[in-house]
């Protein structure tokens, strides 16, 4: 009975139960048979002291074998059953590299420079027309590569007097001409002897299509400015190195691991 009593006290203190379960435990452990019965059992002289003895402990174990049954198996369903809805280490773990996997740490984007596009039409004599359509260029970058070019997002930002214009060359309406147009997975590499504090990149021919409209470039010129920021601190390094004949594979995994977003 004490040891019973002591468990009882030892399942109230780590289920942290302070309620009628703990009390029915403990009230459980303090159950004795009533007066009446024991001094009417005792007092019978048909019955032996071993008799009595033997009696009343089968008595016992017969009649609380089921409440203490019970009782334990309340015991185990209030510890585990918080254990079941809790995600495993694990779990959290594989959600945490999931929701890693995303975005990458750092998303660098070059500043918006001034970039000509050329728009061709035809005009009502049968003449081939050129057009210069003006905007702003932004470069932004994905992934280092080992032969030493970037991949990125190039975006158009086109102004509302170059929208018009490609309007009336195109014959279409003033709302169908976006403000920008992106494209992705654009390749741009270093100029010859590209160094800091200003690195040009270059990227070569590109078509842009705007509602329908073909936009051509010769070329693109974005310019990475050297800050105290860990992406253009990279990207110096890596012109340093390629300047100098040095080996530059390590400076690219270590920008890599900051600007792309790791494969599933």
């Amino acid at each position: 009975m004490a040891r019973l009593r002591t468990s009882a006290q030892t399942f109230t203190k780590l289920s942290g139960d302070t309620g009628e379960i703990g009390s029915a435990l403990l009230n459980f452990t303090d159950w004795r048979a009533p007066k009446e019965l024991i001094t009417a059992y005792h007092s019978d002289p048909c019955v032996s002291t071993r008799e009595r003895s033997s009696h009343c402990e089968m008595n016992w174990k017969s009649s609380n074998a089921v409440p203490v049954f019970a009782c334990l198996l309340v015991a185990c369903v209030i510890v585990f059953a918080p254990l079941q809805g809790r995600p495993s280490d694990a779990q959290h773990s594989n959600a945490q590299k999931a929701n890693s996997r995303q975005t990458p740490q750092l998303v660098y984007t070059t500043l918006p420079k001034t970039s000509v596009a050329k728009l061709k039409s035809i005009s009502k004599s049968g003449a081939p027309v050129v057009h210069e359509i003006r905007g702003k260029v932004t470069f932004t970058l994905t992934a280092a590569n080992n032969d030493d070019t970037l991949t990125g997002t190039l975006i158009f930002t086109i102004p509302n007097e170059a929208r018009q214009k490609m309007a009336q060359a195109s014959g279409k309406s003033l709302n169908s001409i976006p403000v920008s147009v992106a494209q992705k997975d654009v390749v741009a590499g270093f100029r010859r002897g590209a160094a800091c504090p200003v690195v040009n990149l270059e990227i070569g021919a590109l078509e842009l299509d705007v509602a329908g409209v073909k936009l051509s470039f010769n070329r693109i010129v974005v310019d990475v400015i050297e800050t105290p920021g860990e992406v253009p601190q990279h990207i110096c390094a890596w012109t340093r190195q390629i300047n100098s004949g040095r080996p530059h594979r390590g400076v690219i995994a270590s920008l890599n691991r900051l600007i792309t977003v790791e494969p599933d």
